[in-house]
């Protein structure tokens, strides 16, 4: 079984190459479903992560609201550090059990968005990058998540470096176009996937 993680720069795509990739007929873990997980009343991570937020983020239900943790570990660097401490290792472990659930297949994919900051690289056989300019991240964020040009801005600069990422990938994808160009490259990025493998099996 080959690992690959998915993950890349703010606003670039990376659930529209999951969801294209599971059309494929491909495994494909997704972190942040999982980490919603980890806000939910009851769950282990709960109560740990109420204390480091405080009971001000506790929606209606009783979950932690997500966008008020979010707004609340923007600006606070501690406080981000030490929820991720809580909530990276869950993940983790959630995407192990993953990975042994679909251990007879020869793909499995994993999109992590945090791969980096969290220390996930050698998780994984291969890593896809996929990004776009900074143009057009801030054009989605205002477009589809309905940030303000400020709003957008301030979360582009607070990534991890794009070049960065970019160099620690085995793959790039630029995902600047439409949907039907993301289409076409994951159609190549699956060709050179069982290219490779294919290789491999006659060595």
């Amino acid at each position: 079984m080959l690992k690959i993680g998915i993950t890349g720069t703010i606003a670039s795509g990376k659930t529209s190459v999951s969801i294209l990739l599971r059309r494929r007929g491909f495994t494909v873990f997704n972190s942040d479903n999982y980490a919603k997980m980890a806000t939910h009343k009851g769950n282990p991570c709960y109560e740990k992560l109420i204390a480091i937020l405080s009971e001000d983020v506790i929606d209606a239900s009783g979950d932690i609201d997500r966008k008020k943790m979010a707004d609340c570990i923007f600006s606070d660097e501690e406080k981000r550090k030490a929820v991720n401490a809580v909530v990276h290792p869950y993940v983790k472990e959630g995407m192990y059990k993953f990975f042994e659930n679909h251990k007879t297949e020869k793909f499995v994919f994993a999109e992590v968005p945090l791969l980096f900051e969290a220390n996930m690289v050698n998780d994984f056989d291969k890593i896809l990058v996929v990004t776009c300019t900074k143009d057009t991240a801030i054009k989605r964020m205002m477009e589809d998540r309905d940030y303000t040009q400020q709003q957008a801005f301030a979360r582009y600069a607070s990534q991890l470096d794009p070049v960065y990422q970019k160099q620690q990938a085995d793959t790039v994808i630029e995902n600047d176009g439409d949907l039907k160009e993301l289409d076409a490259a994951i159609n190549r990025y699956v060709g050179s996937l069982r290219k490779e493998l294919r290789n491999g099996a006659q060595k």
